[in-house]
Formats: structure tokens, sequence, C-alpha cells
């Protein structure tokens, strides 16, 4: 996937960067490089490292994202009270395309009272 971007970027990236960017539209190559090379070398999260988190945790992706749901999976895994959330129809960029739907489910999660799990399995430790 961002082997196929680095030869030519979504115009979408631009067309998000070029309007804000202090330096100028012209400095987008110079920003896209360094993200590129970001995602080919960090982080370098180590899952145990993840297992310390205490806070309960929301793991938000789109179903068509550049992260996958394999790893988003062991993600949560790792994390003891962390929640899946897949968003149907969205990419890396699901806040832009499906706004409601992603603040939503933000919101939902950060409530105070979250409705009870009707048949819940992993919070159990039955392997799932």
């Amino acid at each position: 996937m961002t082997e196929a971007w680095a030869a030519e970027p979504p115009e979408e990236l631009r067309m998000c960067y070029d309007p804000y960017s202090p330096d100028g539209p012209g400095h987008f190559p110079v920003v896209f490089a360094k993200m590129m090379r970001l995602w080919r070398e960090e982080p370098a999260l180590d899952l145990a490292e993840l297992a310390k988190i205490e806070a309960p945790t929301l793991v938000m992706q789109g179903d068509d994202d550049v992260v996958t749901v394999e790893h988003s999976a062991a993600v949560v895994r790792a994390v003891a009270d962390a929640q899946p959330a897949v968003v149907p129809g969205a990419s890396h960029a699901l806040p832009l395309e499906r706004p409601d739907l992603v603040n939503r489910l933000i919101l939902e999660f950060l409530a105070a009272e979250r409705p009870p799990t009707l048949m819940p399995l992993s919070r159990y430790g039955v392997p799932g």
C-alpha cells in the first residue's frame, strides 16, 4: 500500500495539506516523504508495551485502512480494557469520511455508563 503511494500519493492528501501549510503548497513533497519514512520505519511498538496501558482504549479503523484488521485485533488483545471498532466504508481517513459515526462511537465509548454486554466472551477469558 504505502509503496504504491510512494510513487503517486493520493491527491486528497495534498488537498488536505496545501491550504494549511505554513511553508506553502510546494512543501507537500517534503512532508509526504517524511510520512512515508514514518510508515516504513516507525513506530516500533511492542505489543508487550501496550499491555501496560490501564485506561479503557478504543481501537478504531476503517475496513479499507492501511492498518490491517489483524493488527488492530492484536492491539485489542494486548490492551486489557480495549474495544475494537472497524468502521465500514472507510479508509485511514475515516474521521473525514464518516465523521458522524466516528463521533458517535467515541462519545458512546467515553460515556460514564456503558450498556451491558449481553453475551461477553473475551472479557471472561473465553478464547475466541
